[in-house]
């Protein structure tokens, strides 16, 4: 429980896996979420092959009581993370006239109403440790949009105006 932690939302492959493998190299515990039990055992055994520090645990971003279930299990199991990389994401492509209300709120709420929850329930531990950091993962499509993406940029959009909104809070 001394150990720092660091939390990393898709971990288990992509650039996700690469930032826990960096954090748990730089001595950080890594709790790293996956959608799947499998995917949060790839995590855990990755990191175990290497002799460094951390766990994987299943997160459905689209589900708020699993985000608030992770973040009870964190603050049970671990040392509260004071750094937090929201890496995670999902794209449900389709022109904007075809796009079904799921294909739309399926990316809001993975993409953005998750970087809000876990934010918000990390955040507290952060400032009264008077030191943390929060990463998220954006993309270009933010500021350039894309065709049959209009989900997608204005959740990326999204996250990247909460940064700077939070970073002036803060």
């Amino acid at each position: 429980m001394s150990e720092k932690a660091a939390l990393v939302t898709g971990a288990s492959r992509g650039i996700g896996h690469a930032i826990a493998l960096r954090l748990a190299t730089m001595g950080y515990f890594v709790i790293g979420t996956a959608t799947t039990a499998e995917g949060a055992k790839k995590i855990t055994n990755s990191l175990a092959e290497k002799n460094l520090s951390g766990t994987g645990e299943i997160l459905d971003l689209m589900q708020p009581e699993s985000l608030d279930q992770l973040l009870s299990r964190i603050q049970e199991n671990y040392s509260s993370p004071l750094i937090l990389v929201n890496n995670a994401g999902v794209t449900r492509d389709n022109l904007l006239m075809r796009m079904k209300p799921e294909e739309w709120s399926t990316v809001i709420e993975t993409n953005l109403s998750a970087v809000y929850h876990l934010t918000r329930g990390l955040i507290r531990a952060m400032m009264k440790a008077r030191w943390g950091r929060i990463v998220n993962i954006t993309s270009v499509v933010a500021s350039m949009g894309n065709s049959g993406q209009s989900n997608y940029a204005a959740s990326k959009a999204g996250v990247e105006g909460f940064t700077r909104a939070l970073a002036i809070e803060l």
